[in-house]
């Protein structure tokens, strides 16, 4: 296969005034034609900037200082050849790119001993080919040099130049169509069988024709990336407009003003784009395109937004679609569908794919090949079934280590942090966390080595050939999780959570708009001790619903009994006395963080807010010591009454470790936490008698709250130095400990934690849900823990909840539920869930089709059956399931009156010669309405009444067709709403027997 887009020695750094931050520090990668490349790291690793520097969008102060990016693409080398004066180089690319090969190799010492030979081979070579630049002189002296001993790295920097000089341009053609370009041929007569451009030397106007056209980008977060005052078909139009249709205007202040200046009459070539925008839209699985072009992206869902964003990257058919974290933000089924969408949408074009990712699971079942990103380097690359299953670096290991999998009882998260890109070590930048780190390893370059079967190109930056991967995460990797679990501690009944719509100010007095039904009447308890996880897709009520039980969105119906008090009936003040019971790890750690407060602050806050730290009077004190060097009897140790207002009290006493230890006259003692701490030495003769130590938690509210402080960062895992740091100075796994230790802070018992590691890199988040363990084994902790990552609830949870659109709709002990789901939306959630294994089988997955039903007017009966691929079809009517599910969504179309039939009648009326017509003898839209909504023939009863359904619609009669469809069809599903039965494992599904 050919090298679409080619990256050597790529460097790109941001100047700060600490220094230049070396973002991308000297890559080589490639992708070739047709294939998925995989880039994956932790955040900060350069995967994102390596991206935008391929694409020459790196912001100031950011710039690429070395390195080449070319693009192998024969159109559009002739295109821009054709457009650019002195763009095309008059060598050709092979001999330029060996060229400064042997450069490179010169400048780190490697291949001096054949360099010499190597350059006189290339000067022969250009014997039989225009030289304007005189390069075979240079290459012949350059080999003089050699020879004659002189330092190669003076030869490499004179050799440098002269290539410099002699790349005069940054088009490379083939050698017949560079020759008649070089004897005055018009380029547009020239034809060009290979061409490659050099991105890094062509100007901004060159790089417009590439980007959108030849390389498209999905970038991340589709809301901040989408322009929220244009229409979603405005935004798609615009690339085909400037790439297709020839409006492309050159930068002028003129061409400025006329941009903004309002439009008389409309744009060149409207229909004519507007008719591919609704193709293109279509093409990515958004629903009735025509009718959606006038909206903006607040009025799509996250997964439709984001195929919005994959409209535009593919708008023009690109050679290369770079994906950059394209399912970090979305839920499982979505990320399901956007996967699934990406990879027909690349079979159908035949392009490649760099996919950008943190998510090992997607690199898995997606990528052919993977390239490994660390401290702006490449510490790894091969097949993807090779690095999966024969992780050569012991980043790459360690990285799939973090990842929560069933066998698991705990998580290996790779210590320490990614080091400062400004002053990064010498030798492997890994050494420092590396658990096989040798004193090699820190001295020097750091070679590529290769791994694997002779046929396989698998590469890995470290000195060792090999590493005991039995040595790795031996420390502490039995569970500690597993606890007495005791009575309810939280108890649900009905509860509900309803937000009033209004769109204006008369909307208060007059009239009423219909309830948001984010909680609709969930019953549940959370037993003491537990993690019970709650699941679901977005916008289902999960935190709403801890909000609610928190009372911090108080419910709007049903029950809240928090250790057997009623919360709904506690006053203002009781309520927040209560609130030291219960907390909540809130969702995105640096939007819930207070930028203008430090570390210290935002942890001593809740301590403020509730008058802590306090003494209980009824608690006793006392020490156990320990003595080294001295005699026990010799020693005497007074702990004071208030030490339990920074260490706590169990059952009803406070015992305070204390170690003294006598060494060639010198008294040390420890003593467990920020306590303070004065000792009394008595000595005769030179020698010590006796040691008196008094502990005291200090005398002052304010002393007592910086030690509080100070000790819980130190149970969330970090440095007492960072007290007076601001959120902005943390990494997102730091603020997400900072977090924690607020909700701790007021020693609670129950933690509502509100997605604590959807937005964190793998091995920071087995760092956190590690340090979530240890806490409620050492307090005694009870979790309410949401999230959507269905592979960390598997890891963390003794129950889980599945809710959606408001309820729960399943519920069952971990193990139970995974292994045997009952309703349908769960089995989907769990067919959704990536495999970190490139040989995992995944053809039976269930892809859920459409989005989550508005919670204003949720469908009858059971919610899910608008998505279900298992609703129950009635009982007298001869239907293949699939069939059903089809005439289900047709149905729903209908009744929201979604279709644009126009549209239907003209796409038959385009495709064929002359009009088609059904069986029945039915007209034009009922074949154009068949091929939209059906893959299969329908046959009797549903055939029937669906081509009377068409009839209806061919004549306006939306309320016929719907009435029609109802009569037919109507489920069980739709007509009854199933709750949760009693039992372990109760699922709200008519396919459920426990189902009431």
């Amino acid at each position: 296969m050919t090298d679409l887009l080619s990256l050597s020695g790529l460097r790109t750094q941001f100047d700060t005034k600490r220094g230049a931050v070396k973002a991308v520090n000297g890559i080589d990668l490639t992708i070739e034609e047709g294939e998925t490349v995989g880039l994956v790291g932790e955040s900060g690793s350069g995967k994102s900037v390596t991206a935008l520097s391929a694409m020459d969008l790196v912001d100031d102060p950011g710039d690429v200082v070395a390195g080449r990016v070319t693009f192998r693409d024969a159109t559009l080398a002739a295109d821009i050849a054709a457009e650019f004066d002195d763009a095309v180089v008059p060598y050709p690319f092979e001999l330029v790119d060996a060229v400064r090969t042997v450069v490179a190799d010169l400048r780190v010492g490697d291949g001096s001993d054949s360099a010499s030979s190597e350059l006189r081979g290339m000067a022969a070579d250009l014997s039989d080919h225009d030289d304007p630049a005189a390069l075979a002189a240079a290459l012949r002296d350059a080999a003089d040099r050699l020879d004659d001993r002189a330092t190669p790295s003076e030869v490499a920097d004179a050799l440098a130049d002269a290539v410099d000089d002699a790349d005069d341009g940054f088009v490379y053609l083939d050698e017949a169509a560079r020759k008649q370009f070089d004897h005055g041929a018009d380029v547009e007569t020239i034809t060009v069988e290979e061409g490659v451009v050099d991105l890094t030397d062509a100007p901004e106007e060159a790089m417009r024709k590439v980007r959108g056209s030849e390389m498209g980008m999905i970038f991340q977060d589709p809301m901040t990336s989408l322009n929220p005052a244009v229409t979603v078909g405005e935004q798609v139009a615009e690339s085909l407009r400037l790439h297709q249709y020839g409006e492309r205007k050159q930068d002028t202040w003129l061409n400025a003003v006329r941009e903004i200046l309002p439009k008389i009459g409309g744009k060149e070539h409207d229909e004519e784009v507007m008719a591919d925008v609704v193709e293109i839209l279509t093409e990515v699985g958004i629903p009735e395109a025509t009718t959606r072009l006038e909206e903006y992206p607040h009025e799509f869902s996250g997964g439709m937004r984001q195929r919005v964003l994959i409209a535009i990257a593919l708008a023009c058919q690109p050679s290369l679609l770079i994906a950059d974290e394209p399912t970090t933000a979305l839920d499982v089924t979505i990320q399901a569908q956007i996967l699934d969408l990406i990879d027909d949408l690349q079979a159908e074009f035949g392009m490649s794919v760099l996919m950008i990712t943190h998510d090992l699971g997607v690199v898995a079942e997606t990528c052919d090949r993977v390239a490994v990103m660390y401290a702006g380097e490449i510490v790894e690359e091969g097949p993807v079934e090779e690095i999966f299953n024969n992780p050569s670096h012991p980043y790459t290991y360690t990285l799939l280590e973090s990842i929560p999998t069933e066998e698991k009882d705990r998580l290996t998260p790779i210590e320490g942090n990614v080091p400062d890109l400004i002053d990064m070590p010498e030798g492997c930048h890994f050494a420092d966390r590396c658990p096989w780190a040798q004193p090699g390893c820190r001295n020097g370059d750091i070679p590529f080595l290769q791994h694997g079967p002779d046929d396989v190109d698998h590469r890995s930056k470290c000195v060792l050939e090999e590493f005991d991967e039995s040595e790795y995460g031996t420390d502490g990797v039995t569970s500690t999780t597993d606890s007495d679990i005791g009575e309810p501690i939280v108890e649900l009944r009905e509860m509900r959570k309803y937000y009033q719509q209004e769109d204006g100010l008369l909307d208060r007095f007059v009239g009423e708009q219909p309830s948001v039904k984010a909680v609709d009447g969930v019953s549940l308890d959370v037993y003491e001790g537990e993690t019970l996880g709650l699941v679901g897709e977005s916008g289902c009520g999960k935190s709403t619903a801890g909000r609610a039980i928190l009372h911090l969105n108080p419910p709007t119906d049903g029950t809240v009994v928090y250790a057997g008090e009623e919360l709904g009936d506690l006053s203002k003040s009781e309520l927040r006395e209560k609130r030291k019971d219960m907390q909540m790890v809130f969702q995105d750690p640096m939007s819930s963080l207070d930028p203008r407060m430090t570390v210290g602050q935002t942890i001593m806050e809740p301590l403020k807010i509730h008058g802590l730290p306090e003494t209980d009077p009824d608690v006793e004190t006392r020490a156990a010591v320990s003595t080294t060097g001295i005699s026990a009897a010799a020693v005497s140790v007074d702990v004071a009454d208030n030490v339990d207002a920074l260490l706590g009290s169990t059952d009803g006493e406070t015992v305070v470790p204390v170690a003294v230890a006598v060494e060639n006259g010198d008294v040390t003692v420890d003593v467990e936490g920020t306590l303070d701490v004065t000792t009394d030495v008595t000595r005769e003769d030179g020698r010590i008698t006796s040691v008196q130590v008094d502990v005291s938690a200090g005398d002052s509210k304010r002393t007592l709250r910086r030690r509080r402080v100070l000790e819980l960062l130190e149970e969330v895992g970090l440095d007492t130095s960072q007290y007076g740091r601001y959120p902005h100075e943390l990494s997102g796994g730091q603020r997400q400990r900072v977090g924690i230790a607020r909700a701790l802070a007021v020693d609670p018992d129950f933690i509502v934690a509100d997605e604590p590691v959807s937005a964190l890199d793998v091995s920071v988040q087995a760092q956190i849900i590690n340090l979530m363990e240890d806490l409620q084994e050492e307090f005694g902790l009870t979790y309410l823990f949401i999230a959507h990552d269905l592979s960390v609830v598997r890891h963390i949870s003794d129950r889980v909840a599945v809710m959606y659109l408001g309820e729960v709709v399943e519920i069952a002990t971990t193990d139970e539920l995974f292994a045997n789901p009952k309703h349908p939306y769960t089995n989907a959630l769990l067919s959704a869930i990536p495999e970190p294994d490139p040989l995992a089988e995944t053809d039976d997955r269930t892809i859920l089709s459409g989005d989550v039903p508005s919670p204003i007017d949720p469908p009858s009966g059971c919610h899910f059956r608008t998505r279900c691929p298992a609703i129950i079809p009635p009982e007298d009517l001869d239907i293949e399931q699939e069939r059903y599910r089809e005439v289900m969504f047709y149905r729903q179309r209908v009744e929201s009156r979604d279709i644009d039939l126009e549209a239907a009648r003209e796409e038959v009326i385009a495709e064929a010669e002359t009009p088609r017509a059904v069986a029945d003898g039915g007209s034009d839209l009922a074949a154009a309405l068949d091929a939209q909504f059906f893959d299969g023939p329908l046959s009797g009863r549903a055939r029937e009444a669906v081509d009377e359904s068409y009839r209806h619609l061919d004549d306006g009669d939306w309320a016929a067709a719907e009435a029609v469809l109802a009569d037919a069809f109507e489920s069980v599903c739709e007509r009854s709403d199933p709750s949760l039965g009693d039992g372990e494992h109760p699922a709200a599904c008519h396919l459920s027997p426990d189902a009431e």
